[in-house]
C-alpha cells in the first residue's frame, strides 16, 4: 500500500500527521505542549547538573563563548548596533567580526533584565546561565513536532528521549554556552519540522523560510542546509503541483522578504555593496531574493502547466541564480579556506578539532568517528528504505536531503555533526517506535525484541562513542600502538586546559593598557578579563594578526624585537599547557618561543612580578 498519499487531515482537536493515527497515538495541541515542556524541563535539569558538578566558570568552555561575551559587553557599553569591529583584536584598527547582532541582542536584553535586581556580575551569570536553557524548549518542540507528524505520539516520545540523551553528551546547551551554534541547531530543527507539514500549509513553509533566513544571517555554515531546503521545496512543487503550490509561494516570498529585511536591519549601510562569504552580504541577499521571488512567481503562474514545464521553470531559476552567483559572488563558490596561508593551515586550522574532516578525524580520534558519523548514515539508510518501500515517501525524502547535506558538511568539518545527528533522530525515532509496536504485538518473538533494542541503541551517538573506545583498545594492542601522551592529546583539542583565569591575570589587568602576544586560545579570555588588546585569536578574519603572532614566536630572539615593536606589543603571555607555543618551539628551536620555554629571557623582556600561575608566564617588553 502506498502510504505516501496520506497527508492526514487532523480534527479540530488533534495535530496533523502523515499517518492515520489511532486515538491512542493522537495528541491535542495542549497535551503536546505539556509533554514538550516536561521533557525540556528534565533536559534543562540534566544540563544544570552537569554544569554544577563540572563547571569552573559561568562562561562556556568554548573560547567562542568568551569572545561572544566580549562582543556583548562592548554592545552594552555603547558600541553601535552596526559596529561589529572588535577594536582590541588584531593589529592596529582591530578586526571586523563576522558574527551577528541577532545573537548579541537577546543575551544583552537578558543581562539588562537581570540587572534590574542583581549586581552587574550576577546579572551576567544569570543571563549566560539562562540563555542556553531557554533554547531547549524550541529545540525539543521542533523535534517533537517533526517526529509526531511522521510517527505519532510514540515516535515523538522516543525522539524526545533521544534528544535528552544527546544533549547530555554535548556542551552546546549547558549554562554559559552563548556561541551561536545552539541557536543554529534550533533553527534547522524548526525548519525541518515545518517542512514536514502533512497538509503542506503555506504558513508552515513560510515559517521554515524565516528559520532558514535567520540561520543564514547568524552563520554561513548553515548555507548548504538552507540551500538544500529551498531546492527540496521547489522540487516538491514541481513534482506534486497544486498540493505544494501555496507552500512554494509562501516559502519563496518569505525567504526573499525576510532575508532582505534581516540584511537591512543588521548590515551597516556602508557595507551594502560589499560581498563577504561569511556573513549575510550582498552576495547571499542577491541569490536569496532572486531565487525566492522566482520560485514564488513560478508557483503562482505555472502550477497548472504540468511537471515538465514546472521542472523547466526550476531549471531557468537555477540557471539565473548560478549566473548571478558567478557575477556577484564568485569567490563564495569555493572553500573559504582555499586561499589560507600555509603557515596558518599548519599551526592553526590543523589544530582546531571542529574544523577537521572525516579523513583527519580517522587519524586523530578514530574512537570518536562512530559518534560523529554513524547515526547520520543509519538515518539516511532508514530514509532510503522507507522511500523504496513507498512508506511516507515525501517526509522521508525531505529528511534524507537535510540529513545527507548535514552529513556531507560534517565530513568536511566535524562541526556539522551537530545537525546531522539531531535531524537523524526524526526518522530513527519513528523506526524505533514501529519496531517497538512490532515487539509489543509479538512479545515472544526474539527477533522482534532484538530489532527493537538494537535500533534504539544504535540511534544514540554516545553508544557509538563507547563502542569506539572499546573497539580501539584491542586494535591498538594488536597493532602495538601506545596511548597518546598528554601533549598529543592536547594537540587534538581547541582548548586544552583552561589557562587564563581572572585570578591568573589580575595583576596584568591592572598594568598600563597595551597589546598582548599570546596563543590564539588565550585571546578571548584575555579580552574578557583585562582591558588590554591581543594580537591573535582563533578567527579567520584575524589572519593578519595570527600570522604576525606566529612569525614573532618563530623568529630568533634578536629578530623578534623588531617584529614585536612593529605590532606595538607590550606584553608576552605563554601558557605551558597550550600546545601551539610548544609546537612552534619544537619546530623552530632557535626561535623566541623556544628560548622562553627554556627560560632564556632576551634582554628586552622582563617577567612580571606578583602572582605566577604554574601554567602561565607573563613578560613585559622593556620600554626603550
Amino acid at each position: 500500500m502506498d502510504q505516501n498519499s496520506g497527508a492526514r487531515t487532523a480534527s479540530n482537536r488533534t495535530l496533523a500527521s502523515w499517518r492515520r493515527l489511532a486515538p491512542a497515538e493522537s495528541l491535542t495541541a495542549g497535551t503536546f505542549l505539556l509533554i514538550v515542556f516536561l521533557f525540556s524541563l528534565g533536559a534543562a535539569a540534566v544540563q544544570l547538573g552537569f554544569w554544577y558538578t563540572n563547571a569552573v566558570d559561568y562562561v562556556g568552555v568554548d573560547p567562542d563563548d568568551a569572545m561572544r561575551l566580549v562582543e556583548i559587553r562592548d554592545y552594552l557599553g555603547g558600541q553601535g548596533w552596526f559596529d561589529l569591529q572588535q577594536y582590541r583584536l588584531g593589529p592596529d584598527g582591530g578586526t571586523l567580526m563576522h558574527w551577528s547582532r541577532l545573537i548579541d541582542w537577546p543575551i544583552a536584553q537578558l543581562i539588562r533584565f537581570y540587572g534590574l535586581f542583581l549586581g552587574a556580575r550576577q546579572a551576567e551569570v544569570a543571563a549566560l546561565s539562562t540563555w542556553p536553557l531557554l533554547l531547549i524548549l524550541p529545540l525539543f518542540g521542533s523535534a517533537a513536532l517533526a517526529s509526531y507528524r511522521l510517527g505519532g505520539k510514540s515516535g515523538m516520545l522516543i525522539s524526545l528521549i533521544l534528544a535528552v540523551v544527546f544533549l547530555a553528551s554535548i556542551v552546546r546547551f549547558r549554562p554559559g554556552a552563548i556561541d551561536h551554534h545552539n541557536v543554529q541547531l534550533v533553527l534547522i530543527a524548526f525548519l525541518a519540522a515545518m517542512m514536514l507539514d502533512p497538509l503542506a500549509r503555506a504558513w508552515n513553509f513560510a515559517a521554515a523560510a524565516v528559520a532558514g533566513a535567520l540561520a543564514l544571517a547568524i552563520g554561513a555554515e548553515t548555507t548548504p542546509m538552507v540551500a538544500v531546503a529551498a531546492v527540496v521545496v521547489a522540487l516538491l512543487w514541481a513534482l506534486q503541483g497544486e498540493r505544494y503550490r501555496r507552500a512554494a509561494i509562501g516559502f519563496g516570498l518569505a525567504f526573499a522578504l525576510v532575508t532582505g529585511g534581516i540584511f537591512l536591519a543588521t548590515t551597516p549601510p556602508r557595507l551594502w555593496g560589499s560581498v563577504t562569504c561569511d556573513t549575510l552580504s550582498l552576495g547571499y541577499l542577491a541569490l536569496s531574493a532572486t531565487g525566492g521571488a522566482m520560485l514564488a512567481g513560478a508557483a503562482f503562474a505555472l502550477t497548472g502547466r504540468g511537471p515538465v514545464v514546472r521542472l523547466g521553470s526550476l531549471a531557468v531559476t537555477g540557471g539565473v541564480v548560478l549566473l548571478l552567483a558567478l557575477m556577484v559572488a564568485p569567490q563564495c563558490l569555493s572553500s573559504p579556506l582555499s586561499n589560507l596561508d600555509p603557515v596558518l593551515n599548519t599551526y592553526w586550522i590543523s589544530t582546531i578539532t571542529e574544523a577537521q574532516s572525516i579523513v583527519s578525524g580517522l587519524a586523530l580520534y578514530p574512537e570518536s568517528i562512530g559518534a560523529y558519523y554513524a547515526v547520520g548514515i543509519i538515518a539516511s539508510g532508514v530514509a532510503v528504505m522507507r522511500i523504496v518501500r513507498r512508506e511516507f515517501v515525501i517526509p522521508h525524502a525531505v529528511l534524507l536531503a537535510l540529513i545527507a547535506v548535514s552529513w556531507a558538511v560534517s565530513a568536511m568539518q566535524v562541526r556539522g555533526m551537530l545537525f546531522a545527528n539531531f535531524l537523524a533522530f526524526i526518522p530513527l525515532s519513528v523506526l524505533v517506535a514501529d519496531l517497538r509496536a512490532l515487539y509489543l504485538a509479538r512479545p515472544r518473538d526474539t527477533r522482534a525484541a532484538m530489532a527493537f533494542a538494537v535500533s534504539a541503541l544504535l540511534s544514540v551517538p554516545s553508544v557509538w562513542a563507547l563502542v569506539g573506545v572499546v573497539a580501539m583498545d584491542p586494535i591498538n594492542a594488536v597493532a602495538g600502538l601506545r596511548a597518546p601522551d598528554k601533549a598529543e592529546t592536547e594537540a587534538k583539542s581547541d582548548a586544552a586546559e583552561t589557562c587564563v583565569t581572572s585570578d591568573d591575570v589580575a595583576d596584568l589587568a591592572r598594568m598600563p593598557v597595551g597589546r598582548i602576544l599570546a596563543s590564539f586560545n588565550e585571546g578571548p579570555a584575555l579580552l574578557r578579563f583585562t582591558p588590554h588588546s591581543v594580537l591573535g585569536a582563533n578567527y579567520h578574519r584575524n589572519q593578519s594578526g595570527m600570522l604576525a603572532a606566529l612569525r614573532i614566536g618563530m623568529a630568533k630572539p634578536q629578530d623578534a624585537l623588531e617584529l614585536l615593536e612593529a605590532q606595538s606589543i607590550r606584553y608576552v603571555l605563554l601558557c605551558d599547557s597550550d600546545p601551539l607555543p610548544r609546537k612552534i618551539a619544537e619546530d623552530y628551536p632557535a626561535g623566541l618561543y623556544a628560548a622562553l620555554s627554556k627560560g632564556d629571557l632576551p634582554g628586552y623582556l622582563e617577567e612580571l612580578p606578583g602572582k605566577r600561575s604554574s601554567k602561565l608566564r607573563i613578560y613585559e617588553l622593556i620600554q626603550r
